[in-house]
């Protein structure tokens, strides 16, 4: 199993979001891997507009360039391919204007991408355009797109509600909107569905809650308690550690191993994931 915890950093030099992750992988409760990183970093790139006047020739280079976090739980082999799904879609977004308005969409929406050759106002695509339709909500709609993407494969060879637990999955995006400049975070699940076999479900985290992924029904409430606990002056984040740690010696102590160090600390501060602390 696994024990991730996410929340908003406040207090001091630490702002943004922190992830406190644990790094076992095992398997009916014996060890197969240590130090595996369930935090990673993905890029975040929107697509430059070339113009020639009011003609436009095709989308060129990167013109908004950024990272998020991502935070996973479950079979780590089908974790793995959603979040390169995931890696797909938010590194390569196109500005375009359809339905009237300006609008980001995805490689997969080509029929919303401006054509090559056709002729806009000089006075259109403007970084004022442009500037302001990057958000946080909306990129957190890419990630739950890059999931449905993938179950929607996985659908066409008709096993997934027999082979329900092969698919389950949880994650955690957190990302500092390009538009408000405010850190958001933002959880998934991936549920057993009659029709669909499976689906996503996400919600956002409020500034008070906590994203907990994995052992969420055993540790999310007393996480939560330890959260409400932590004295004002200090980092909520150094506090989720210590429980996150805590809670290893717990389960470690009475022979439990879904859970285990190297246990870790990351602060996503803006556009970059920093690794905080570190305990073996």
């Amino acid at each position: 199993m696994t024990l991730v915890i996410a929340g908003y950093s406040k207090g001091g030099f630490e702002e943004g979001i922190y992830f406190a992750a644990d790094s076992h992988i095992t398997q009916n409760n014996h060890i197969l891997v240590k130090g595996f990183k369930k935090v990673i970093e993905l890029p975040i790139r929107v697509k430059g507009l070339n113009f020639c006047g009011d003609w436009f020739n095709g989308y060129l280079g990167n013109r908004y360039e950024s990272s998020c976090a991502i935070a996973f739980s479950g079979s780590s082999l089908v974790a793995q391919h959603l979040i390169n799904s995931m890696k797909n879609h938010l590194s390569e977004l196109y500005p375009t204007f359809s339905d009237g308005r300006y609008q980001i969409v995805m490689s997969c929406e080509k029929r919303k991408h401006l054509r090559n050759n056709d002729n806009y106002s000089e006075d259109m695509f403007l970084d004022r355009d442009l500037d302001n339709i990057l958000t946080g909500e909306y990129l957190s709609q890419v990630v739950c797109h890059s999931i449905e993407a993938v179950l929607n494969e996985a659908r066409k060879h008709g096993s997934m509600s027999r082979l329900f637990v092969a698919y389950q999955a949880e994650f955690i995006f957190g990302v500092q909107c390009a538009q408000t400049r405010e850190h958001q975070l933002y959880q998934y699940e991936i549920v057993p569905d009659e029709e669909l076999g499976a689906k996503v479900e996400y919600v956002r985290i409020a500034q008070d809650e906590l994203a907990v992924i994995g052992e969420k029904i055993k540790f999310k409430e007393s996480a939560l308690e330890a959260l409400k606990d932590c004295p004002s002056t200090d980092k909520p984040s150094y506090a989720m550690f210590s429980f996150l740690n805590q809670s290893i010696n717990n389960e470690n102590s009475i022979g439990n191993n879904g859970i285990g160090r190297p246990s870790v600390l990351f602060n996503l501060e803006g556009r970059i994931l920093k690794k905080i602390q570190h305990e073996n």
